[in-house]
């Protein structure tokens, strides 16, 4: 994959983060902390419905890409059993609306919970819509889908802050869902080329049968790793309050920087890393990767808590708690990208329920820790849950992909994790009483992080160097054919 792709590919988490600084504040400012937690659970509910309704063949889609020929039939045969088993559920919520309203957002209202289900089947129709800018490596239309919801968010709650507009929750879901629908149109202009013939394409049920088999597993460990996602927003929607809950969610949102690594890394590494086992390529070049991801996951974490005072300037008084909490929830991201590269090996082996119990691993501590610690500490308990299940399942993950595929160095990712974590906590508990202000100790860190890893530093400038070379030695198309020769 050339410089261009990746830079393309890189734009949208970019400008997508820049926006969520102005987004997240805008909505902490024009409604009430109980309507931004309300905003959170529909967000979780969003995710959990497109990681159970998928089947797990989002990730047989980008796993057999390469491997079939007629890929209009791979759509097909990829999209079709999970969004007809999601509209068999919402006909089977129907009798229930009202019910579930008020469970999930303390409201009674019916309406609420069908804008959320459509925002559940737009999500996940632009979700394999997704798969194919992704895999065609079509990074700038890429990049542009994922930054127009959040123009159009903005927009919206913009237009909400105006005297004329009610601030209720109904106001702030229905602009949500707004900025799903562009996102959908966006992906639908962009790929109508791929997903129109895959509407007549031919599919047998062998097929779908072998991807299904291969995605069954992917469903419980997709199902899991919501569950580790969203246990500390369940977890503060039961045993805590909304306005926790809102704190909570606002913290999320500033470990947007985590994310943008997250996002970036993820959609190209395992279109890329699938593709090496395809042609043969020697795959422990992995290990040097993970050290290079190991680089930057700490660099981030580092710069984040050096930072995170800013949050004071942007946001009103009762987030105040932000700027310490947000160094745990940044764990969430980072570990899991880490752990995105640790735990190739098991897809490369096919062994997909191996996922299913690394991230049960880190669902079980996150349940058991949130229990304990939200009733009493709120927010702040909810993200040092999170932390250390997260810390769990990047470990987990790790060893299985070293148990099935083949060992590999692990000792030095566990201890730079587990200080980074265990760093984190401490800001928490200590920063607002300690004398010196929390952030000069991870500005002292900076200087310690860039000299641990010098080496993959200066390996990463050298490759970004020549990446430019080489691209500037491609001849132009303006070239003549001499020039070619």
């Amino acid at each position: 994959m050339n410089i261009r792709t990746v830079l393309a590919f890189a734009i949208g988490p970019i400008a997508t983060a820049g926006l969520g600084l102005v987004t997240v504040p805008a909505i902490a400012w024009v409604f009430p902390p109980a309507d931004v937690g309300r905003l959170n659970i529909v967000q979780i509910a969003v995710s959990f419905g497109v990681l159970l309704f998928n089947l797990g063949l989002d990730r047989a889609y980008v796993r057999e890409y390469h491997e079939w020929s007629d890929r209009g039939a791979l759509l097909k045969a990829c999209f079709a059993p999970g969004f007809v088993l999601l509209l068999l559920a919402m006909l089977v919520t129907l009798p229930f609306d009202a019910r579930l309203t008020d469970w999930l957002f303390g409201l009674g209202h019916a309406a609420y919970y069908w804008t959320l289900v459509a925002c559940v089947i737009v999500s996940f129709i632009s979700r394999f819509l997704s798969l194919i800018l992704r895999m065609q490596d079509r990074g700038m239309a890429f990049s542009l889908s994922q930054v127009l919801p959040k123009v159009v968010l903005l927009l919206a709650v913009g237009m909400l802050a105006l005297p004329a507009f009610s601030k209720s929750f109904g106001a702030l879901e229905a602009a949500y869902l707004a900025s799903l629908l562009s996102v959908l149109l966006a992906y639908s202009a962009n790929t109508w080329r791929e997903w129109s013939p895959a509407l007549l394409a031919p599919v047998s049920r062998t097929q779908v049968r072998g991807l299904v088999g291969y995605g069954v597993p992917l469903i419980f460990a997709g199902v899991a790793y919501w569950g580790l996602d969203a246990t500390s927003t369940l977890a503060l929607r039961s045993l805590s309050t909304l306005p926790e809950l809102a704190i909570y969610s606002v913290s999320m949102s500033f470990a947007g920087v985590g994310v943008v690594f997250q996002t970036i890394f993820t959609v190209l590494w395992a279109p890329m890393v699938y593709k090496w086992v395809a042609r043969g390529v020697d795959m422990r070049r992995v290990d040097h990767i993970a050290q290079q991801a190991l680089a930057v996951v700490c660099t981030i974490w580092v710069l984040s808590g050096a930072l995170s005072w800013l949050t004071d300037f942007v946001l009103p008084a009762h987030y105040s708690q932000v700027k310490y909490l947000m160094l745990c929830c940044i764990g969430e991201p980072l570990l899991y990208t880490l752990s995105e590269v640790t735990c190739v090996g098991i897809g490369i082996t096919r062994r997909s329920m191996l996922s299913l119990w690394s991230t049960a691993a880190g669902l079980v501590v996150n349940v058991a820790l949130s229990v304990w610690l939200v009733p009493g500490h709120g927010a702040a308990g909810a993200v040092v849950a999170n932390a250390i299940a997260f810390l769990v399942f990047f470990v987990a993950r790790t060893e299985a992909s070293a148990y099935v595929w083949r060992p590999f160095p692990r000792a030095r990712l566990y201890a730079f994790v587990t200080v980074g974590v265990g760093l984190s906590i401490a800001t928490l508990v200590y920063g607002p009483r300690v004398a010196v202000h929390f952030s000069l100790v991870w500005v002292a860190l900076l200087p310690v992080v860039v000299w641990c890893f010098r080496n993959e530093w200066n390996y990463m400038y050298r490759s970004l160097l020549d990446a430019l070379k080489a691209k500037r030695s491609y001849p132009q198309p303006s070239e003549e054919p001499e020039a070619l020769s």
